[in-house]
């Protein structure tokens, strides 16, 4: 996972502030996280909010015109309307980008959990063997059960539209990620017995049911808290609106 530099920069000053020893698991911490690539799973994030943005905006359109007497010609086929839902889904998105698909708080969330649960004689370990071919493979499956199991948890909670218009880009661009992801993390366990062996030990067991089980679950916990916000942070004055609402009362269709 890619994290900025100034909050690398952050971790590293506080990592100094707590001591030699502190700062070293601190540091490590972080860098056992960037061993990780949740593309995927920004993908399957983007998709869901991509479609949440999208009824958001159609649900607050819908009461707009009922409250200003806007008539049956105030609908999602006519060209303002699509005016105004692309400039509402645009802004959605750019705040679930910032809040979600940016990653930066799950960096620190996950850094935390690493902190908590290796010692520093582990993460030198983890971050050993995640430098090895075997290991590098074994934090793409990672990668790629993390995505599975988010975008199965929405699935099976009936959170998925399939059929919904303006989310077909969204969804391929998940599902070749995905694809890709699951052909690219395969390899041989005969080959590579280094491999297995990690992922018979007590570290290697408890570092895959941690990323797996726990960093899901913060994922899950946070794409549903920015989904339940995109209402709220609708801006009935916004210019774009404004411009859509005027371009259709002069059209007389109002």
């Amino acid at each position: 996972m890619k994290t900025n530099l100034c909050r690398w920069a952050g971790a590293v000053l506080l990592a100094l502030m707590l001591g030699s020893a502190g700062a070293a698991q601190v540091e490590k911490s972080e860098r056992l996280v960037n061993v990780h690539d949740l593309t995927t799973t920004v993908a399957v994030g983007d998709y869901y909010l991509k479609q949440e943005s999208i009824l958001a905006a159609r649900d607050f359109l819908r009461r707009l015109g009922v409250e200003q007497n806007l008539g049956g010609s105030w609908n999602p086929s006519n060209d303002h309307w699509k005016q105004a839902e692309d400039a509402i889904v645009s802004r959605l998105m750019g705040s679930a980008k910032r809040d979600f698909s940016s990653l930066e708080w799950l960096s620190e969330e996950w850094s935390r959990l690493n902190q908590a649960e290796f010692t520093e004689q582990d993460l030198d370990g983890l971050l050993t063997h995640f430098g090895t071919m075997a290991g590098r493979k074994q934090a793409m499956i990672v990668d790629h059960s993390i995505a599975f199991h988010v975008i199965s948890a929405l699935a099976l909670g009936g959170k998925i539209q399939h059929s919904l218009p303006g989310i077909e880009a969204d969804r391929k661009r998940m599902q070749d990620l995905y694809e890709i992801e699951e052909r690219e993390m395969r390899f041989d366990t005969e080959a590579h017995q280094d491999g297995n062996r990690f992922a018979m030990s007590a570290t290697g067991k408890k570092y895959f049911v941690n990323a797996v089980l726990k960093v899901t679950g913060m994922v899950s916990q946070r794409l549903s808290r920015t989904a339940a916000d995109l209402p709220r942070r609708i801006d009935p004055a916004a210019t774009e609106i404004e411009a859509a609402l005027e371009g259709f009362r002069k059209s007389g269709r109002a």
